[in-house]
């Protein structure tokens, strides 16, 4: 894989300054320490994006601060890191790609990924469903471009990172040699937050189709600093914005297609998932007995007769199988997007 120039200075500059991308350490109620203030008050003034925002004054905690920042400065104790779960691809029915982005660490590689892209748009396939649901690596933005350099060539970057600390910072990620032009299907859902959500919304802006639960809107780059006390500082240091200049923060991005869902069905279904069952979770409930021309001829009624058994408890229904409502709504979408194309004319001629 190539790798350019720009993408090895975001390398060294993400070394120098701290920054946790992947972050998985605990939340924790910020200390009254004094001396925990006299240590995170300079790079807050330094480094924050909107440090007169927090009124700040003599006598303030740091728990007063963090307590105003809405969750802009956060104090959370470092642990150990765990493996992040990494992109599951699938061929569903259809021949429907399927990536579940729990974060955005390639399998095996990113090229082994554009190559699954290049034979999926060789073959007649219907699109791809990116799941970006509970996305749980929110700083992750240079994954993120990646991503999206799958789908849009964008010379530049898709994303951008400003703040009076970091200045302007642009991820160009690299590009593969084919770009993958069939139409793409975008899951979210309350849960999917930061990097996720600015590849959504940039996604969106290219013609994909979002669909699932709005976001909560909390795209930012954050920095972070050791203190002390062993715990970490970990604050908004810039904005990501579009090449736009749209900003992200504070505006959730909206499905096209927007479903009700139950959090916890939705939180077990990313389990089986996770666990490489996704033909599990879009198959048939429980298979129904119907009537059909040999039972009528005998004079049967095979609904009739389950539903009796299942009463006297003599054939006991099997559990029913946990379905995934909202990739199933983005099967069904892309089918029908396929459908519409399938059924144009060859050439139409305006009377």
């Amino acid at each position: 894989m190539n790798v350019t120039p720009q993408f090895l200075y975001l390398g060294a500059f993400l070394l120098l300054t701290g920054l946790v991308l992947g972050d998985t350490s605990a939340l924790v109620p910020a200390s009254a320490s004094p001396d925990l203030l006299a240590e995170a008050l300079p790079v807050l003034k330094a480094g924050y994006v909107d440090f007169p925002g927090l009124h700040y004054k003599s006598g303030d905690q740091l728990k007063d601060l963090v307590a105003r920042s809405d969750g802009g400065i956060q104090l959370v104790t470092p642990k150990e890191k765990m493996p992040l779960a990494p992109i599951i691809s699938a061929l569903l029915p259809g021949n429907i790609i399927y990536w579940r982005l729990a974060s955005f660490t390639p399998g095996k590689s990113w090229d082994d990924l554009a190559a699954q892209l290049e034979q999926g748009s060789q073959q007649d396939g219907q699109g791809i469903i990116l799941d970006l649901r509970s996305n749980v690596d929110p700083d992750d933005l240079t994954g993120a471009a990646q991503v999206a350099a799958f789908f849009t060539r964008n010379p530049t970057s898709p994303f951008i990172i400003q703040g009076s600390s970091v200045g302007i910072v642009s991820i160009i990620p690299f590009h593969p040699a084919h770009l993958f032009r069939q139409p793409i299907e975008v899951i979210i859902n309350r849960e999917t937050n930061g990097a996720a959500e600015a590849l959504a919304e940039y996604l969106k802006r290219q013609g994909a189709v979002l669909i699932g639960q709005s976001t909560p809107g909390k795209v930012a780059f954050f920095a972070q600093k050791s203190l002390s006390s062993g715990q970490v500082l970990r604050y908004m240091a810039g904005f990501v914005r579009l090449a736009d200049g749209t900003d992200f923060l504070d505006h959730p991005v909206v499905p096209d297609i927007g479903l009700a869902v139950n959090d916890q069905a939705e939180k077990d279904v990313l389990t089986l998932i996770g666990q490489g069952r996704v033909l599990d979770v879009i198959a048939e409930s429980v298979p129904r007995l119907r009537l059909n021309e040999a039972a009528l001829i005998r004079g049967d009624d095979p609904e009739e007769d389950a539903e009796l058994a299942s009463r006297e408890n003599k054939s006991p229904t099997p559990p029913a199988v946990i379905r995934d409502i909202v990739l199933v709504s983005a099967i069904d979408s892309l089918k029908a997007i396929d459908l519409s194309q399938r059924r144009l004319p060859v050439s139409a001629t305006v009377q």
